[in-house]
């Protein structure tokens, strides 16, 4: 009978044990999904969202009339709709060379960058380079989505190693290894080496 008790008592205290650890275990399991889902904000700034330069009236009124050239010979061949996309076009470069842009607030994180408050984990990331247009420095991240093919980011001089250095550890620096062309200098901006 005392051997029976011995082996309950005996039991009951594995099974106070047991459950001891089982809360253990799920205390560290939840710590752990705590952990892996937290992020570490690496760096953040902000800056313009878009390169700007105001263009004077002299130079928009050119533009203007070589698109009004173009819209008197669409009309001759009566290429209506062209017409429109012309128009449009007139009223995109308006906006751009009058209107400054926002300032954005961009992050960079261990898990993803943030571009229009959107997050690109790095998985979705091919390579970044730097570029120089209009004297304005620009962080280019190319993505493997087709939309958006390039996340492109304003920085200053100071930023750039700083930003160089955290975003080397996640995805490769492009080496362009061909001299770019005009209209990707005119576009892209100078490629700049690091």
């Amino acid at each position: 009978m005392q051997e029976n008790m011995k082996k309950n008592k005996k039991i009951e205290e594995l099974e106070n044990q047991l459950e001891s650890l089982k809360k253990q275990i799920s205390s560290v399991k939840e710590e752990d999904k705590k952990n892996n889902n937290e992020i570490n904000v690496l760096y953040k700034w902000t800056a313009p969202s878009r390169v700007f330069k105001r263009w004077d009236n002299q130079k928009l009124y050119t533009v203007y009339l070589w698109l009004l050239v173009v819209i008197v010979l669409l009309l001759f061949i009566k290429q209506y709709f062209t017409i429109v996309v012309i128009l449009a076009l007139g009223f995109v470069i308006y906006a751009m060379t009058r209107y400054p842009p926002q300032e954005v607030e961009h992050t960079i994180t261990d898990k993803y960058i943030v571009w229009f408050d959107k997050e690109y984990p790095y998985s979705d990331l091919n390579n970044y380079w730097f570029s120089k247009r209009e004297d304005q420095l620009i962080l280019n991240v190319d993505t493997q989505k087709k939309i958006p093919a390039r996340l492109i980011y304003l920085v200053n001089e100071k930023q750039k190693e700083e930003i160089a250095k955290i975003l080397g550890e996640y995805i490769p620096y492009k080496d362009m290894k061909t001299k770019q062309s005009r209209f990707s200098k005119m576009i892209d901006g100078v490629y700049i080496g690091i």
